[in-house]
């Protein structure tokens, strides 16, 4: 039963409050806000994808058959089989995401960041003008090199042909 309230339960990715709820969690540090936030994450991938191949076959369906209410309900139809496919975990790509956020290093906060940066005394970026450094008039000596001696052939010329003037073929 404990599993039914969960699907009935199920937070979407568009629904503000569970995003509140959410952010709490990852404010928190809590471990199921990863896996939720990769859940939620590929149900959205999941429902572009599905979406696109909707918009690839519309090319095939008759006019007469389109309206409004159909549109709106497949998009309502999309938007729950992703939900339901990102929580079986159908493609995977969630534990994909959780484990290539796992192996990152912590980041740290825009104020850390910040205050890192006026603290710091080393100059990060490229200069606007880099610097212009004298060129060397010392001669360096180098080994000659060697000149290929190229030997060009005269091609033999072919017969000329006797031309004569006023007669044109």
């Amino acid at each position: 039963m404990s599993e039914n309230t969960n699907i009935t339960s199920a937070k979407s990715y568009n629904d503000f409050s569970a995003l509140g709820e959410l952010r709490g969690k990852a404010q928190r540090n809590d471990a199921s806000a990863m896996r939720e936030s990769a859940e939620q994450f590929e149900a959205l991938f999941i429902q572009m994808m599905l979406k696109s191949m909707r918009e690839a076959s519309s090319a095939m369906k008759s006019d007469l058959l389109k309206n409004d209410a159909q549109e709106t309900f497949e998009g309502m139809y999309d938007k729950e089989i992703s939900m339901q496919m990102a929580k079986r975990n159908a493609l995977g790509f969630s534990d994909v995401v959780i484990k290539n956020l796992s192996q990152q290093k912590a980041v740290p906060s825009t104020s850390e960041l910040l205050q890192l940066r006026q603290t710091s005394t080393i100059q990060n970026g490229m200069p606007l003008n880099a610097p212009v450094l004298p060129m060397s008039l010392a001669n360096k000596a180098q080994a000659a090199m060697a000149l290929q001696k190229n030997t060009l052939k005269a091609l033999p010329l072919a017969p000329a042909l006797p031309m004569t003037l006023g007669t044109e073929p």
